[in-house]
């Protein structure tokens, strides 16, 4: 399913080529295909925020498989079984895909929030590389943030290994910087806008280290009629609320 009609015709003509004739649907892929459905197995190609119910409904006894995530993190395959109206399943992989269009989160460019005031200026005892570069962590961070946030590494290139971790807001009205310096265990934090994005990226790391650091593999993501819940070793222990505009506030980790 192909929702440019331009690329779907090109399929068509390369299937063919190829010696193949599959069916090839032009159309919002979100939607899926109702006609054709039920499906033992839906695979998506793009990357979303939140797994469409449509896809529950047209896959009512199978597995979903679908790259999942918000503008923070979004390496992660979703792997759901669905049963009586409801998918479950953990998450795995590194996969890196294009957004679905009409999930597609809204970060500008670094320029456009460098003119947003300073509200403060602070220290951190994160290593903002550590927590960049460690897909766990990230992970984790990703889902327990209220949403909108993307963050961007920009490394020195005077041979210094120093480097920036930007943290950038889909309305380009707040932003927040955290400088990486070798050797350091204490990082100098600079943040402007309404929203104190540091901060929130703190607490949600906070709540990651209470629950005992737990690697991605742990988590899983239950999808109803009413919505995503992400959850730690198991579903009864919901961990954050994925709303489907990734503007819900997270839950408490179980036990907190």
């Amino acid at each position: 399913m192909e929702t440019d009609p331009t690329l779907a015709e090109r399929a068509r003509a390369n299937l063919a080529a190829a010696g193949r004739r599959p069916t090839v649907v032009c159309g919002d892929g979100l939607a899926g295909i109702p006609r054709h459905a039920p499906f033992d197995r839906l695979i998506c190609t793009c990357s979303v925020q939140s797994v469409p119910y449509a896809w529950i409904e047209q896959t009512p006894a199978g597995r979903i498989v679908t790259p999942w995530g918000n503008g923070f993190f979004s390496a992660s395959f979703a792997v759901l079984d669905v049963a009586d109206g409801v998918a479950h399943g953990r998450f795995t992989g590194r996969p890196a895909f294009m957004w679905a269009r009409q999930q597609r989160p809204g970060r500008g460019f670094l320029s456009d929030h460098l003119d947003a005031p300073k509200a403060s200026e602070t220290t951190t005892g994160i290593n903002p590389e550590t927590l960049y570069g460690d897909l766990d962590q990230r992970f984790a961070v990703s889902v327990g943030l209220p949403g909108g946030i993307w963050p961007l590494l920009a490394e020195a290139d005077d041979g210094s290994d120093e480097s920036t971790l930007w943290l950038l807001t889909d309305d380009a009205r707040s932003w927040a910087s955290v400088d990486y310096m070798p050797g350091h265990e204490s990082f100098c934090v600079e943040q402007g806008g309404p929203r104190r994005l540091w901060d929130e990226v703190e607490a949600a790391h906070h709540r990651w280290a209470l629950a005992g650091r737990p690697s991605r593999d742990r988590f899983g993501l239950t999808v109803t009629a009413d919505g995503q819940t992400v959850w730690l070793d198991e579903p009864q222990s919901p961990y954050a609320v994925a709303a489907s505009t990734w503007g819900t506030a997270p839950l408490a980790p179980s036990g907190a």
